[in-house]
């Protein structure tokens, strides 16, 4: 049997609703009551088009991870300088785009990441691919960066990519216990100047000859 729609709710409206208590109360501390409530849904329609609030948490990620990786591609083609230059700009303004109204997916995966002690087995693998997607879409970047000769090649681009992902939701955590976004600035700072870029010339080592080596000894 088809799942019934709520009449005078659009689907996008119902989760971007669910996006925003997430967001501000988490998994756990949303309430079915509070959803109920937000969506102005009765109990019954609620489950006959959604199936239960963890059903609803999982078409929340998968849907609005679809949208905001959508975003940062558009975002992302009209932005001019080499791929690694566009990633830090992107990486800029989705610091900027961090605010009590404006909330992101990537802060959205990092609160439910740490309620995980507590949720199904289904529930953790739907945050698992959400990260992992993610994860994969930074891999494909590092990948050109690297053959543009702007990021180091001594990693691999899968494990820059994992070092990136947990470097930023490290630079959340601090951005929430310090209500401030400079902890963001600060890790785009130190993966973009210090862990990230390729030697310059003057910077890689010198491997000598044993004969070279010999005869500077001597």
């Amino acid at each position: 049997m088809a799942r019934g729609r709520p009449p005078v709710h659009s689907r996008e409206a119902l989760l971007d609703l669910g996006n925003h208590l997430f967001q501000r109360h988490g998994y756990h501390g949303t309430s079915l009551s509070m959803i109920l409530d937000a969506c102005d849904v009765s109990r019954g329609s609620f489950y006959n088009y959604f199936g239960g609030k963890e059903s609803f948490a999982i078409e929340v990620i998968e849907h609005y991870q679809a949208l905001e990786m959508d975003l940062w591609r558009e975002e992302f083609s009209r932005i001019q300088g080499s791929h690694a230059d566009k990633l830090r700009t992107m990486m800029l303004r989705l610091i900027e785009d961090f605010s009590d109204e404006n909330e992101r997916i990537g802060c959205l995966l990092a609160n439910l990441s740490g309620e995980m002690a507590l949720a199904s087995p289904e529930f953790r693998h739907a945050i698992r691919d959400a990260i992992q997607r993610v994860i994969d879409a930074i891999n494909d970047d590092m990948l050109i960066c690297q053959q543009e000769g702007s990021v180091r090649t001594d990693l691999s681009a899968s494990a820059l990519a994992r070092l990136i992902w947990d470097y930023w939701q490290g630079a959340l955590l601090r951005m929430k216990v310090e209500d401030s976004r400079q902890p963001l600035y600060d890790a785009v700072d130190m993966l973009w100047q210090q862990i990230l870029p390729a030697p310059e010339p003057n910077d890689r080592p010198v491997h000598h000859t044993r004969e070279v080596l010999h005869s500077e000894t001597h």
